[in-house]
């Protein structure tokens, strides 16, 4: 009689290998140097992810779920001390060394997805703080029409600010600007939400 699939297996397996592509990269996926790095054999990654194409889908669902936490909490419930606390733990979260890997990560998937010409959970990673902050700006009485580009402003400019820790590793003068980027964003909505 065959064996019964153990459930917990793939999320732990899933995890040992985003914790192994830390330091390289998803190109660089196969099941053979997964199983030699992870001294398991390459028919435990056929038998749970199939072909080398879902276990690299599952790789980046992984890396972008780091976020989905954050991105649970109703941004509508938030005032803006706790709008800021909340985006600020997050950058945190994201500039720390192991964010910063994941966020590599992250940046290559995307990358691969405009390649191959796909609309993935890399690519959508933006557009999901871009609805949360935009949410929490409505909530403030800010237009649609203006929370919209004001989210994407504010968001995309810790994205950047985020790439830019990647690539120097610069955290602490680049969470100065990201605290910037939070606070004006928390002072402009009352403005904001005056707008006609």
């Amino acid at each position: 009689m065959p064996r019964r699939p153990d459930p917990t297996r793939k999320p732990e397996l899933l995890a040992q290998i985003i914790e192994h592509l830390r330091s390289r990269s998803i190109a660089t996926v196969s099941f053979r140097t997964l199983a030699d790095a992870l001294g398991v054999s390459t028919y435990v990654f056929v038998y749970h992810f199939g072909n080398r194409a879902e276990l690299v889908a599952e790789i980046v669902r992984g890396v972008v779920a780091r976020h989905d936490a954050a991105l649970a909490v109703d941004p509508t419930t938030l005032d803006g001390r706790a709008l800021r606390s909340h985006l600020l733990d997050a950058w945190a979260d994201s500039t720390s060394e192991r964010g910063r890997d994941l966020l590599r990560l992250e940046t290559e998937a995307a990358l691969l997805e405009v390649v191959a010409g796909e609309q993935g959970p890399a690519r959508g990673e933006a557009a999901r703080w871009h609805d949360f902050v935009a949410g929490w700006l409505v909530a403030q009485g800010v237009p649609e029409a203006v929370a919209v580009p004001e989210a994407r402003v504010a968001v995309d400019a810790l994205r950047g600010l985020q790439h830019d820790a990647l690539v120097t590793a610069e955290v602490r003068p680049l969470t100065t600007a990201a605290t910037r980027v939070v606070d004006d964003l928390v002072a402009r909505a009352p403005q904001l939400a005056s707008t006609p």
